[in-house]
């Protein structure tokens, strides 16, 4: 049993389940080099069948993530949400919904009319997708369009290798709802619960990401950074527009979009601090979600906890929630935003179709396209590279030139599917320096406010990180914080943030083999089992996919070395 999952939202892509197994998956931003595009994957769907090396006639069934969207007959950029005009029908609803927002509030039976209206024009697409996929691809094989929540809980549900699970997701909007909770036992879903868009405590995540001058639902990580440097003045303030009681978050602002945005930008002094705004917005984020976690874990009666959605890329969140008591195990999705709903499609429709079989924890993210040894030697050479190592011997000359101090790019294997660089398109460094934050992404044109990442040694994880157990799995994916120990904020200063807390990559050797012995070699060195990883892209840029963009990166960023494939080269 074959499915083909798509997702035309947000960072869209495309991904191949087979047997229910994932074994391809590619967001288009990695293929067009537009970061986040979105609409109509048509370079995603060439490329997990290529990599799959599947045959139109081979899929059996293709399924579709999100009923409620408009059509988009190609990937188009990312626009600034707030800032740049949506085209055309997007941008007439939403600003039709901010402005019924004001006039009626949390009256029900308008936002239902508003719901159904949507859905009424964005039927086209029913019929749009399966007409396109037989005339460009050849696939004849039945469309089944699914809910775009459903298809959140079915990535994290389907991944997190719980028979029985706490199904809770989360985002700023999705076929009308910001949130669904699922109990689900072998397979069989269950809803217990969901929250209308209209209440979405991460759409206030993204108004004060805007207010605080960057892009709304792209760089909302910038803000978590913040708020490490600031104080939650601004609190109560927020809590007048975001309340929780009782298994339910309520927009009690009674407003969204722009109409939220100009109540706040009232409210707000002039010349607020975008520090204490910051640290407001997590907190409100962190207690509204936990308590409402809380809430469905206790009802449930299931301590196995499974999220996706775009709020739980809020990595210190996720800290938050694995630390309560009713919460045994937590896993978090890896392509936890709308660049897991076709995963999740896919696994779900695959599910329905050939039935329930357990399967494990998802192995590992390496997904996407790889490239060969002759892709390789041609760009090495094409650039007038030097080859320094290549085969058994590389690892260890790595680990000693990063214990040396030089910052060094990897670009081997299969590209990582979801948000975060896991060692195939990753940049390291040594985790002593603790100003390399600054320089580093100075010479990456980046604007970061977290530290740098580390990935760390599995077998170490209790070393350097307090109270990870039951969620060892989530921070294989570096999708969580762990509370650091004295030892690993002595010595490895550089990947802890000011709140004595860092976002790890657990690594084990049979998840990434040549990594994995880089940083073994490292600890033989060193005594350390941590480097820094960083993702392997310019400022926004998507990361890199091909040996080609791997060096045209490096030539950029003016690294000191570059693993291309089996070999490390470097400038002559």
């Amino acid at each position: 049993m074959i499915v083909l999952g798509i997702t035309d939202s947000f960072t869209s892509g495309a991904a191949i389940v087979d047997n229910g197994r994932i074994v391809a998956a590619v967001n288009e931003e990695r293929l067009d080099r537009n970061k986040m595009s979105w609409g109509f994957p048509s370079l995603s769907i060439a490329e997990v069948m290529r990599i799959a090396n599947l045959e139109p006639s081979d899929i059996d069934a293709v399924a579709v993530a999100t009923t409620n969207l408009f059509w988009r007959p190609e990937a188009l950029p990312y626009v600034d949400y707030f800032r740049d005009k949506k085209p055309g029908f997007h941008n007439s609803f939403l600003s039709l919904g901010a402005n019924l927002s004001t006039v009626v509030g949390d009256f029900r039976p308008a936002r239902g009319i508003y719901y159904g209206l949507k859905s009424m024009l964005t039927r086209k697409r029913r019929h749009h997708i399966p007409a396109i996929l037989k005339e460009k691809f050849g696939i004849t094989a039945p469309v089944k369009f699914l809910d775009h929540h459903l298809c959140h809980a079915a990535s994290a549900y389907f991944s997190s290798g719980y028979r029985e699970a706490t199904v809770v997701t989360q985002d700023g909007a999705g076929d009308g709802k910001c949130s669904r909770v699922y109990r689900v036992v072998d397979g069989k879903f269950r809803q217990l619960h969901q929250l209308d868009s209209y209440d979405s405590v991460g759409n206030y995540y993204a108004y004060v990401t805007h207010l605080c001058g960057y892009k709304a639902h792209k760089h909302e990580g910038k803000i978590t950074g913040l708020a490490a440097y600031g104080k939650p003045l601004y609190l109560d303030m927020l809590r007048r527009y975001v309340n929780y009681h009782d298994g339910e978050i309520e927009n009690t602002g009674r407003s969204f979009d722009h109409s939220a945005i100009e109540k706040l930008e009232h409210e707000l002094p002039d010349g607020f601090s975008h520090e204490d705004l910051s640290a407001s917005v997590q907190i409100l984020l962190e207690e509204t979600v936990r308590n409402y976690c809380d809430h469905w874990v206790r009802e449930t009666g299931i301590p196995n906890l499974a999220l996706a959605g775009g709020v739980f890329a809020n990595v210190k969140l996720n800290q938050r929630v694995h630390e309560l008591e009713s919460v045994n195990n937590l896993f978090i999705h890896p392509g936890m935003g709308d660049d897991g709903l076709a995963v999740g499609a896919a696994l779900f429709a695959h599910n329905q179709r050939a039935g329930y079989k357990p399967v494990p924890v998802i192995d590992n993210v390496y997904l996407g396209s790889d490239f060969s040894d002759t892709d390789a030697l041609k760009a090495i050479d094409k650039h007038g590279l030097k080859i320094i190592d290549s085969g058994g011997s590389l690892e260890r000359k790595v680990a000693e030139l990063l214990a040396e101090g030089k910052v060094i790019a990897r670009c081997s294997g299969r590209m990582e599917y979801g948000p975060r660089a896991l060692g195939n398109r990753t940049i390291m460094y040594q985790p002593t320096d603790p100003s390399v934050n600054d320089w580093l992404n100075k010479r990456l044109i980046r604007t970061e406010f977290m530290p740098f990442a580390p990935v760390t040694l599995h077998e170490e994880r209790h070393n350097c990180f307090r109270n990870i157990q039951g969620a060892e799995d989530a921070a294989r994916f570096m999708t969580i914080t762990f509370d650091c120990t004295d030892r690993m904020i002595e010595t490895c200063p550089a990947v802890c943030h000011i709140d004595g807390t860092a976002r790890p990559q657990l690594i084990r050797e049979q998840d990434n083999p040549s990594y994995y012995r880089i940083v073994k070699e490292y600890q033989g060195i060193t005594g350390l089992s941590s480097i820094i990883n960083t993702s392997f892209n310019m400022h926004e840029e998507p990361i890199v996919n091909s040996a080609e963009e791997g060096v045209q990166a490096y030539l950029s960023s003016k690294l000191d070395a570059l693993i291309l494939g089996d070999h490390l080269v470097a400038t002559e």
